[in-house]
């Protein structure tokens, strides 16, 4: 039961928020042509060893769900860049005083800035060597989350990034 509650709180705190992600890709490929995938061999994606990791193994389980296989000789390489920022807190308790057409209000900020972490995914051509698809997610990361919820972090956001992958045709 401790453990339903653990979940429960974690999927609620992860699942309240959620990245936004936008995508652009070349309208002229044909997706479904692309079935195996790896990492461009010289990855850099600007995050430690630990979340590099799990970045990867998030991809690596979403890609599966998609459909691809992890292969010596890709179709497709896949590539990440990452850049990490603050932007001042949204939590704070509003304060006023006054009565009748004289009013005095402040919001009082508590907690520090928030801590944003923004992700390029890139699939590239390997035969190519174009882009073809794009995604840019962006994301509120705590800086203080356990390696289980960094784990859940990282999960969520490729289930975004790749929810739109492949590219519907209008």
């Amino acid at each position: 039961m401790k453990r339903l509650v653990y979940f429960m709180v974690v999927l609620l705190s992860i699942s309240c928020t959620g990245p936004r992600v936008v995508y652009d890709y070349d309208t002229k490929t044909t997706f479904s042509a692309y079935k195996t995938y790896n990492y461009y061999p010289d990855l850099k994606t600007g995050l430690s060893d630990l979340d590099t990791k799990r970045l990867l193994d998030a991809t690596d389980k979403a890609l599966k769900e998609k459909g691809f296989t992890k292969s010596d000789t890709p179709q497709l390489y896949v590539n990440f860049k990452s850049a990490k920022y603050q932007t001042p807190s949204r939590t704070g308790i509003g304060v006023g005083v006054g009565n009748g057409p004289i009013n005095v209000g402040s919001t009082i900020p508590f907690g520090g800035p928030d801590q944003h972490i923004q992700l390029t995914v890139d699939f590239v051509d390997v035969a190519n060597d174009e882009l073809i698809w794009q995604a840019e997610a962006d994301d509120t990361q705590n800086s203080r989350q356990t390696p289980e919820n960094r784990v859940g972090f990282f999960n969520v956001m490729m289930q975004k990034v790749f929810s739109k992958y492949p590219p519907q045709s209008k």
